[in-house]
C-alpha cells in the first residue's frame, strides 16, 4: 500500500510529460499529412509493427497472409478475409474492400509518424491505467485521489475511441478539435491530482483577487486554442488545394478566423501581462519564477506567431506553436492552484 501512495506522484508527472508528448506528436501528424498513415485502429495496415517498404503493402503471389493483412492493388486498400496462401494472382474472394473508407496510400514516413504517435498515445494509457491502480491505495484519507485518476482514466479512453473515429472517417475535422479540448482536459486532471496529494505549500495563500485573474487566464487560453484548431482546419484545406506547395500563399487563403485569432491573442496579452506584473510585485522569490516562466513562454510563443503569419507556415513552428500554447495553459492553471494554497507540478 505504502509503495502504491510512493508511485502515485511519479505516475502522475509521467502522465502529464507523455500528454504533452502526445499532444506534439498529434501536431507533427497533422502538419506532415500522417494522419492517415495508418489507414487502420489499432493495427497499422494489419500489422502490430507496421510495414518500412511500400513492398510490403503490395500484392505477392504464393505468400501467406493472415486476417486483415492488407494490401494496396489498383490505388484500392483490401482486407484479407482471413488465414490463407495467396495464388498466382489477385483473387479477389479472398480480398475485401477496407469499409471504412477509400483512402489508399503508403508514404513510408508518414506511417512511422502515426505509429509513433498512437505508441506514445498507448504509453500515456499504460502510466493512467497504473496511475489508476495505484490511487486506489488513497481511497480511505482521500477521496479525491481516486476520482481524478477515474476522470484521466475515462478521458484517455475517450481520446483513443476518438482516435479509431478519426481514422475511420479520414479525419474528421470536428472530431479534431474535440481531442485538443480531450487533451486539456487530461492536463488539468493531472495536475489536480498531483495537487490533491501533495502536502499543503510552503508558500502562503494569496488573498488578493490574483487567483481569479490566473482562472480567468485560464479559460481565455482554451478559447484560443480552440479558435487555433479552427486556424488549422483552414490551413489543412488550404494546403489540399495547393497540394501541400507554396505555403507563401497559405496565410491570404485564411478566413476571418485568423483575424480573430490575432485579435484575441492581443486579450490574453493584456490579462497574461497582468498576472505577470502581480506576480512580481509579491515579496516572494516563488511568484516572481513563476512570473518569468510565464512570461518566456508568452514570449516565445508570440514569436512562433510572428514566424507563422510570416515566413511561410513552417512545419516545426506550426507544431510548436500548439505545444507552446499548451504549456501556457498548464502553467497558468499551476499558478491558480498555487496562488489557492497548494503547488501544481509545472509551477515548481
Amino acid at each position: 500500500m505504502k509503495f502504491l501512495q510512493k508511485s502515485l506522484p511519479l505516475l502522475a508527472r509521467l502522465t502529464l510529460v507523455f500528454t504533452f508528448l502526445v499532444i506534439l506528436a498529434g501536431s507533427v501528424v497533422r502538419v506532415t499529412q500522417s494522419g492517415m498513415g495508418c489507414p487502420d485502429w489499432p493495427k497499422c495496415f494489419g500489422y502490430y509493427i507496421p510495414p518500412t517498404d511500400p513492398d510490403q503493402v503490395n500484392f505477392h503471389p504464393n505468400q501467406a497472409y493472415k486476417k486483415n493483412m492488407m494490401v494496396i492493388v489498383n490505388d484500392t486498400l483490401w482486407r484479407a478475409r482471413q488465414d490463407f496462401s495467396a495464388t498466382q494472382i489477385f483473387e479477389r474472394t479472398q480480398w475485401e474492400k477496407y469499409p471504412k473508407h477509400d483512402y489508399a496510400d503508403f508514404v513510408v514516413y508518414q506511417t512511422w509518424v502515426e505509429y509513433i504517435n498512437r505508441l506514445l498515445g498507448a504509453l500515456l494509457g499504460l502510466f493512467v491505467f497504473a496511475l489508476m491502480v495505484a490511487s486506489l491505495s488513497y481511497l480511505k484519507t482521500n477521496k479525491w485521489a481516486p476520482i481524478y485518476s477515474f476522470a484521466l482514466l475515462f478521458l484517455t479512453g475517450f481520446q483513443a475511441w476518438l482516435g479509431k473515429l478519426v481514422v475511420d472517417g479520414n479525419l474528421i475535422p470536428q472530431s479534431i478539435s474535440i481531442h485538443m479540448l480531450g487533451a486539456l482536459l487530461l492536463l488539468l486532471f493531472a495536475q489536480l491530482l498531483l495537487n490533491t496529494i501533495k502536502p499543503k505549500s510552503p508558500t502562503a495563500i494569496d488573498k488578493s483577487n490574483n487567483s481569479w485573474i490566473a482562472l480567468g487566464a485560464v479559460f481565455l487560453t482554451v478559447l484560443q486554442v480552440l479558435i487555433g484548431t479552427q486556424v488549422r482546419e483552414e490551413i489543412d484545406v488550404i494546403a489540399d488545394q495547393f497540394s501541400h506547395q507554396q505555403r507563401n500563399l497559405w496565410i491570404d487563403g485564411l478566413s476571418s478566423v485568423l483575424t480573430m485569432h490575432k485579435a484575441f491573442s492581443m486579450v490574453l496579452l493584456a490579462i497574461n501581462g497582468i498576472l505577470i506584473y502581480r506576480l512580481l510585485q509579491m515579496n516572494n522569490s516563488h511568484r516572481k519564477k513563476q512570473a518569468k516562466i510565464l512570461g518566456s513562454l508568452l514570449f516565445t510563443e508570440i514569436t512562433l506567431g510572428i514566424v507563422l503569419n510570416y515566413i511561410n507556415i513552417p512545419q516545426a513552428a506550426q507544431s510548436l506553436h500548439l505545444l507552446v500554447s499548451c504549456l501556457i495553459f498548464s502553467m497558468q492553471f499551476g499558478v491558480f492552484l498555487s496562488l489557492r494554497g497548494r503547488e501544481a507540478v509545472t509551477s515548481n
